[in-house]
């Protein structure tokens, strides 16, 4: 398999499992903020999930981009 391959499969990996890490970073803080007593505790930890939510939608750009690079490599490649 071409190494530009498997860089783009290793980056896909990576990003799906960051993609999830910020899905269970939001979790946590949304989590901590139903638990919250004060409402600038509560404030803060709604924030910081509204934060883990966009780092979640800014990686998954990045793997559509990747995956659609994918596909037009394969086109480009492939046999008519």
């Amino acid at each position: 398999m071409d190494k530009r391959v498997l860089d783009k499969l290793s980056m896909i990996e990576i990003l799906t499992e960051a993609i999830q890490k910020e899905h269970d970073s939001y979790d946590y803080y949304h989590s901590a903020a139903t638990f919250a007593v004060k409402p600038s505790a509560k404030k803060m930890f709604l924030k910081l999930a509204e934060m883990e939510m966009g780092h979640a939608n800014e990686l998954k750009r990045h793997l559509l981009d990747i995956e659609a690079q994918m596909l037009i490599d394969k086109a480009l490649t492939s046999n008519f």
